[in-house]
């Protein structure tokens, strides 16, 4: 890059000889976004009427220099290894407003795009029926935004197509899809099936589910629908017509995308920029942050039934047969057809011996989880068999992957009309599913793979583990495997292609500090890190431990702890929250009160969630009490200001134990590495988990209530100060 440049304001740098040297540009460039950025909060906050909040102002005063002090290549590529602000903003900040003004006007600027990402559907919701439409009405910001969503959201024309078109000579020993079986329609699903189309074709559908005027459900949706593996793409004769890509089109004209963690880690899975922009051209905000490393390792997670793959291979088989019977070409493509088959033989026999094998005692379940039991394998070793086993079917998986990935590419000759061999029809049918065959064994063999290898000395360990089904809808074994940590995987796809980041969430310290967030998440010390106060009064709030509070110990014994203690600290005339770590507890406690308190009560799981909600501020509305009975979902999930939630109640510090196989194979590892899981993994998850919990009670700046406690441990334990530090400056009551 030569000394003398010019930075355009829209489209990054570009080598030139003009006065302005690169940095007198990019001063000159930060102090115009600067006061755009100014001007546009000066023009909601009196657009909107909102009371300027000095932590807003500071999550946009941080964002704004964080982003411009980027450095950027001549390819307007970021130069240095700091893409991440990350704010912790209590309730009541308005992050939603900060981001957006600290972070569009920069985007616009440097030509990049601003990918707006949340963990929940209600928060995406949210910004785009709310927060978006404001800040563009009231600021004098143009700027446009949509929703992206993944394929499966959206009608696939082929299949909906082929559904009402030969539903109804499908034969069971033919299918091509797994899910072709299902397509013998009832009169319900033709009928709907029919209206979808003519919708379409009228243009009163865009074919996204979300926004068919009923619910449907996902057995009627499934048949009419595809990801990337069923998807032919520009090859497919309805492309042009398709929701999908219409959809993905609109993405590359607007400033502002909002979508939601997973799709984000799909299309980086994907290599980035599939649906999405690209990582390098894409400045990413993922509010309600403290989710990502969660949601990375369940992407990333890989697992396979033995009878499931042995089915499985059997339909593929069957497909592979009904392909040589239609195809007219010869020479290779038959050729193909024999090899898979003989391959699939390979792998049947192969997966025989691996179910004898894990039929044996060594492999048999160490506990029960509902009626899944599981193994887990001790530090992520699997024993040598085993490990054997699975480099033999990663071996044969991987002929099958290449002569499936051939037979995908001499039906795309047949497709594009560079040979015959199939009817055109059964050509674009042939390349979607020669195409998903190809990406299950894909997938099949990073299984095989990550069990056929042993971590090197000193690396963070896989968690690997055998689930036995035995339901009434399933029997079988199941191997799985995953990261124990994310910081890799986030490494490696996000933050060293991103141009930027902003992590956000009102709960992303534990105890305190930022170090849980930096180990899950991979992100350095040299990230610009944030923690800012919530603007309500906490103090005109309280949390009490009550003297009847007790130490959870024998189960048996809790529940009547807390039978006998709930009527003492619950009132008949306001909205309360009661939360429980335990399904099993919360429904015996519930069985245990007296009648006059159960017809009060809302238990979750009776009804759906949204349900319980609205039954709850019926309630209040009516100037009746009510209280609601939750496990973790309440107490984060949901928004209950004013009256209709006045006081909270914890009947047991939230502690995750560890006996699920990613937890635990964790926790096993900083034990085996030195550290002590409980004060490094529990005590910080706990107090994350306390912190939210506590938080249902506050939604507003008028809001106050209070918070009882009915684990003694909070004060009886040295690690109960701790958890209480990281708390808002309630005022606190401790028997």
């Amino acid at each position: 890059m030569c000394g003398v440049v010019r930075l355009d304001l829209k489209h990054g740098c570009s080598c030139s000889q003009y006065s302005l040297t690169l940095l007198d540009y990019c001063v000159t460039q930060a102090k115009e976004i600067k006061t755009s950025i100014q001007t546009l909060y000066r023009q909601l906050i009196t657009g909107l009427e909102l009371k300027p909040r000095w932590g807003q102002k500071q999550m946009i005063a941080a964002i704004a220099n964080h982003l411009l002090a980027i450095k950027q290549d001549s390819d307007g590529s970021r130069l240095g290894e700091n893409p991440a602000c990350i704010i912790e903003a209590g309730t009541g900040t308005g992050k939603t407003l900060a981001y957006v003004v600290a972070a569009l006007p920069v985007a616009q600027a440097l030509d990049k795009k601003l990918v707006i990402s949340t963990a929940t559907i209600a928060l995406q919701e949210q910004i785009m029926a709310k927060d978006l439409p404001a800040i563009k009405h009231h600021g004098q910001l143009d700027f446009n935004y949509l929703l992206a969503k993944g394929r499966r959201r959206y009608v696939c024309l082929s299949r909906l197509d082929a559904v009402l078109s030969n539903h109804k000579s499908i034969d069971p020993n033919q299918a091509l899809f797994e899910d072709e079986l299902a397509l013998q329609l009832d009169n319900d699903q033709q009928v709907l099936y029919q209206d979808m189309l003519s919708a379409i074709g009228d243009g009163q559908w865009d074919g996204d589910r979300d926004a068919w005027e009923d619910a449907l459900p996902e057995d009627h949706w499934r048949p009419v629908t595809t990801d990337h593996r069923g998807c032919t793409n520009r090859r497919c004769s309805f492309f042009n017509e398709c929701p999908f890509f219409k959809a993905r089109a609109g993405l590359e004209q607007v400033d502002c995308i909002v979508t939601n963690h997973d799709l984000v880690l799909a299309d980086l899975q994907l290599g980035g920029g599939a649906i999405l922009p690209a990582p390098e051209d894409a400045i990413y905000v993922f509010d309600e942050g403290h989710h990502l490393a969660d949601k990375t390792l369940r992407q990333f997670t890989h697992q396979q039934g033995v009878r499931q793959l042995l089915r499985w291979y059997s339909q593929v088989r069957t497909g592979v047969k009904r392909f040589a019977k239609d195809w007219q070409g010869g020479g290779h493509g038959a050729r193909l057809s024999i090899n898979i088959q003989e391959h699939l033989q390979g792998l049947d026999t192969a997966m025989v011996e691996l179910e004898r094998l894990l039929e044996q005692p060594a492999f048999a379940a160490q506990d029960d989880y509902q009626q899944v039991a599981s193994m887990r394998f001790a530090n992520g070793v699997v024993p040598d068999a085993l490990r054997t086993q699975a480099a033999q079917l990663s071996l044969l998986t991987k002929r099958l992957i290449r002569d499936l990935d051939s037979l995908h590419e001499v039906v795309d000759e047949v497709v594009k009309g560079e040979q015959n061999g199939l009817e055109a029809s059964l050509a674009e049918t042939y390349f979607a599913v020669t195409g998903a065959w190809a990406q299950n064994s894909l997938s099949q063999d990073l299984l095989w793979q990550s069990y056929a290898t042993l971590e090197e000395t000193g690396e963070v360990p896989m968690a690997r583990w055998l689930q036995h089904w035995q339901t009434p809808e399933r029997v079988d074994i199941e191997l799985a495997s995953s990261p124990i940590l994310a910081n890799k995987l986030l490494q490696q796809n996000l933050w060293q292609r991103c141009f930027a980041a902003v992590i956000t969430s009102a709960t992303l310290m534990a105890v305190g500090r930022f170090d849980q967030l930096l180990m899950h998440t991979g992100l350095g010390q040299e990230s610009t890190m944030l923690a800012l106060a919530s603007p309500f009064d906490f103090s005109a709030s309280s949390i009490t431990v009550p003297e009847d509070a007790v130490e959870p110990g024998m189960e048996e014994h809790f529940v009547q702890a807390l039978i006998s203690a709930l009527p003492k600290h619950l009132t008949t005339h306001e909205g309360s929250l009661v939360l429980f770590t335990s399904r099993r507890v919360m429904q015996q406690v519930f069985s245990g009160l007296p009648s006059r308190w159960q017809d009060m009560i809302l238990q979750q799981g009776d009804s759906s969630k949204q349900r319980l909600l609205e039954q709850h501020r019926q309630r209040i509305d009516d100037g009746e009490g009510s209280i609601l009975f939750g496990l973790a979902s309440f107490a984060e999930g949901i928004d209950l200001p004013g009256d209709y939630l006045t006081h909270v109640v914890i009947t047991r510090l939230p502690f995750t134990v560890p006996d699920r196989p990613v937890p635990a194979a964790l926790a096993e590892w900083i034990e085996v590495s030195g550290g002590n899981a409980f004060t490094q993994l529990s005590v910080p998850e706990a107090s994350v988990r306390l912190i939210q919990a506590t938080g249902r009670l506050l939604r507003n700046e008028n809001d106050k209530g209070r918070i009882t406690v009915l684990d003694k441990r909070l004060i009886s334990k040295r690690y109960g100060k701790q958890l209480l530090d990281s708390l808002p400056p309630y005022k606190q009551h401790l028997s």
